[in-house]
């Protein structure tokens, strides 16, 4: 029997990796980080850390030995010797098919619920239940949720306004902002309407505080009931209180899901969710309907209304990012040796700084930092103790900050600059920055699909490969159409980077007045892996580039 655990304190004791601190994604991915967290599986005889391949370098980095780690969900790079002597599955199925053989598997209950749905038919499965604890529900009021928010907006106007204050390529983003529009609740409305649902469950945090305004508890979930359109949270035993009416106490989550709904059908986040909390409510008779990605796109097309936090969120993150690797810069020429970790010193200092200086009101925390000299790996990954001198061929800040109110967070970003240190990638840099500003955000208008902002991406790079293979930038090896189609060329935010509407083939939305994202164009090749990102808004008369200095 092959028996998996996502078990992070196991993680930790076994392996030494924190993977909220050491892996990129698990910070990114706000809403969906027990999907890409790593996963434990062992048998009688031997036992392996399961691993995503884009967080190779941090697992590697973090000191787990490789010998110890399997790796699936292989890497996109156009530089394929990154991984060439590093196998990887196919899909977290493909590789539990492989080391279960032709025994069974064993899911613990803090499994993914989305891993059971994508192993269930594919191997002898079986699960682990978690114990019933019984919860209090609270009835919460929708109208002073409104109020709380509408308040919070109303400072993030102001410090806003302030902030692009002769800022002339931002010239008339401030007509963009509002206190008042607020749909949280018409699109939980309508998303349980075109999903046919009776509840919706709200337990990752991004989707929680989005329709509660407040900090999650440990253990709540909130629970949206279609038909009613009441708004309860459920506390387990021994919780804090929180500011609503009790209605009721039940045995289980489950329980009080299926007493107040109108009916079975249940929306879950399927990649937060574990399979415990899942069967729990099967066994109350829910219908389990999966909605990550529609929670995710709930939140990014309301992204506009929080525009006024966004565009705080940029400039604080432009100054930071590009601060921190000007002080890089000024050590390096001075001869100067420093670390990783302090570039990452230097940044928050220049969050802290730009915060007082500017008295933003609102809270700036770290939302997550990819910061990694490309001497150490051209994977993208967090920051260690690794040394920055005269060898540093490049160095790689993208990263982001959260704005939170009370424990809320209502705004996040996400851009990336590099300190190019060879001539070739200074020259690659400089034109990245075309790409970005012209060749992505260029296409960005009303009416605009997705996908075909990453087919116009790949038109505007095509005539200038040829320049990136000639000063060693790109090799001649790969079909790099085919292997850029892969990945994103950006995406929208919605509280975190959105992966429910990416600029990437496949993804069919189509973007409006107010859309608001991220371009981008990661280049990882040779000795140099180069961010280059902006953050954008689709206004009534111009689309905006709103991380520009």
């Amino acid at each position: 029997m092959l028996s998996i655990t996502a078990d992070a304190a196991q993680v930790a004791q076994t392996y030494g990796l924190d993977a909220r601190k050491s892996l990129l994604f698990s910070a990114i991915r706000l809403d969906s980080y027990p999907l890409v967290a790593p996963l434990i599986a062992r048998t009688d005889e031997e036992e392996f850390l399961l691993v995503r391949q884009q967080e190779q370098g941090n697992a590697l980095s973090a000191g787990v030995p490789k010998d110890r780690i399997k790796f699936y969900a292989p890497w996109v790079t156009i530089d394929p010797r990154i991984v060439a002597d590093t196998p990887a599955a196919a899909s977290l199925t493909d590789l539990v098919r492989e080391l279960a053989g032709n025994s069974g598997v064993r899911l613990a209950a803090d499994v993914a619920y989305s891993h059971y749905l994508a192993l269930s038919g594919s191997v002898d499965l079986t699960v682990s239940d978690r114990a019933p604890t019984p919860v209090t529900a609270y009835e919460i009021d929708t109208d002073e949720v409104l109020g709380r928010f509408a308040a919070w907006r109303a400072t993030g106007v102001e410090t806003a306004r302030r902030l692009i204050d002769g800022v002339e390529h931002l010239a008339g983003l401030d007509k963009e902002f509002t206190t008042t529009e607020d749909s949280r609740y018409s699109g939980l409305r309508s998303l349980a309407d075109d999903r046919s649902l009776d509840a919706l469950l709200l337990a990752a945090p991004p989707n929680f505080t989005e329709a509660t305004g407040f900090a999650q508890p440990d253990g709540a979930v909130a629970v949206w009931l279609a038909g009613s359109e009441k708004l309860l949270v459920l506390i387990p035993e021994g919780g804090a209180a929180v500011p609503g009416a009790p209605v009721g106490r039940f045995p289980s989550a489950g329980a009080a899901v299926r007493e107040l709904a109108r009916g079975p059908r249940t929306g879950v986040e399927d990649e937060w969710i574990g399979i415990g909390l899942a069967r729990e409510l099967e066994r109350a008779h829910a219908e389990l309907v999966p909605v990550s990605r529609d929670l995710g796109h709930w939140r990014d097309i309301r992204d506009h209304e929080d525009l006024a936090f966004q565009v705080i969120a940029a400039r604080v993150s432009v100054f930071a990012i590009e601060e921190a690797l000007a002080w890089a810069e000024a050590g390096l020429d001075a001869g100067r040796s420093f670390s990783e970790l302090d570039i990452y010193s230097v940044y928050l200092d220049k969050i802290a700084e730009f915060r007082t200086v500017n008295g933003v009101a609102v809270g700036v925390e770290p939302y997550f930092t990819n910061l990694h000299s490309s001497n150490r790996m051209l994977f993208p990954g967090p920051p260690v103790d690794y040394p920055i001198n005269a060898e540093t061929t490049c160095i790689q800040l993208d990263a982001g900050v959260r704005i939170v109110c009370d424990g809320v967070t209502v705004a996040t970003s996400d851009m990336a600059r590099s300190l190019p240190r060879t001539p070739a990638a200074r020259e690659a840099y400089a034109f990245f920055f075309d790409v970005v500003r012209e060749g992505i955000i260029g296409q960005l208008a009303p009416g605009v699909i997705c996908e075909d902002v990453h087919e116009g991406t790949l038109r505007y790079l095509a005539p200038h490969l040829d320049r990136m293979v000639e000063i060693g930038m790109l090799g001649t090896d790969i079909d790099f159409d085919t292997e850029y189609r892969k990945r994103n060329v950006g995406h929208l935010m919605g509280k975190q980077e959105s992966f429910a509407n990416e600029l990437r083939p496949g993804y069919k939305h189509v973007l409006d007045i107010g859309s608001y994202g991220a371009a981008e164009i990661p280049w990882r090749y040779e000795d140099a892996a180069i961010g280059t990102e902006d953050l954008w808004y689709i206004g009534h008369d111009r689309t905006y580039i709103v991380s520009k200095r």
